[in-house]
């Protein structure tokens, strides 16, 4: 996800969610899994960061 050096939007990250989650739906490879998996779970503890920060 290119921001341009700063940090993503709530948006942003949430767009993100939805495409990982899909890709995750449809993948069938292990390796590619556990990226996804991995990218999906770094996209989540940002989206629960944007929400202590606006809180």
């Amino acid at each position: 996800m290119e921001t341009n050096g700063s940090l993503p939007s709530l948006d942003q990250l949430r767009h993100r969610q939805t495409e990982l989650v899909a890709a995750l739906s449809v993948e069938t490879s292990t390796s590619a899994l556990a990226a996804l998996s991995t990218e999906l779970e770094a996209v989540l503890e940002q989206i629960q960061h944007h929400g202590g920060r606006s809180a």
